[in-house]
């Protein structure tokens, strides 16, 4: 009896606040098991770094012009995932997964890219990203934004991922810190621009348009040398 009477009571007082239960959907359930995951079973370290915006934006106007016209131009993100792709290509540690007494080094880049829709995050992969053009990164990604958006994602396209990245930069952030999406070794967070003052050749101060990319990583697999050693080949 004094438990059904405290649940009755608690079912009141929800609706005397107008409380109102928002069901998770399947993703984001699955997102909920892996972060709780992530949280409990891994011990994670952040890394970030700052980079040249202006060098990136000069680097993505000379790409896009040299596309041709009927193409996807070619977004932050799309560029980022490739650049990133060059850079694990030097580091494969940071793709890479434990596995008890072993860390399991994945013999292809299948890059999970986080998405917002209107139903919630998703976060679906592209395949073999060192094998593709950054014009193909970037149809890719209008491809899986589209269908994510009209919920027509399949099972095949959130599998095998191997890193992730997620870009915040065109919502204002200028600074996060993302959490491991097990089993992968590491995700990258990349935020937007911002001016920074630095001191220049001639000791004086000048501003500077930089942005921060951050690593979050397993520590059972890395450690901080090797974080900063890969963003220093990414930058």
């Amino acid at each position: 009896m004094p438990i059904a009477s405290t649940t009755s009571a608690a079912s009141s007082s929800r609706e005397a606040s107008n409380e109102s239960r928002l069901p998770l959907t399947m993703a984001q359930k699955t997102m909920a098991t892996r972060m709780l995951q992530s949280a409990r079973d891994i011990p994670q370290f952040s890394v970030s770094r700052d980079l040249d915006s202006d060098q990136l934006a000069t680097l993505r106007a000379r790409t896009n012009a040299a596309i041709e016209v009927e193409k996807t131009r070619v977004s932050v993100t799309a560029l980022m995932i490739w650049l990133t792709a060059r850079a694990l290509l030097k580091h494969p540690r940071l793709n890479s997964r434990f596995d008890e007494d072993a860390v399991i080094l994945y013999g292809s880049i299948n890059m999970a890219v986080a998405m917002e829709t209107p139903y919630g995050l998703v976060v679906p992969v592209i395949q073999a990203v060192e094998k593709l053009s950054v014009s193909d990164i970037a149809q890719a990604l209008k491809d899986l934004a589209a269908r994510a958006a009209a919920k027509r994602l399949s099972i095949r396209d959130f599998a095998d991922a191997t890193f992730t990245i997620s870009n915040l930069g065109m919502l204002g952030v200028t600074s996060f810190r993302p959490m491991v999406n097990p089993p992968q070794a590491a995700i990258m967070g990349v935020s937007g621009p911002r001016i920074s003052v630095v001191i220049d050749e001639k000791d004086k101060l000048a501003p500077v348009k930089t942005m921060e990319v951050t690593i979050t990583a397993d520590h059972r697999i890395l450690d901080g040398a090797e974080v900063a050693r890969f963003l220093q080949t990414l930058v």
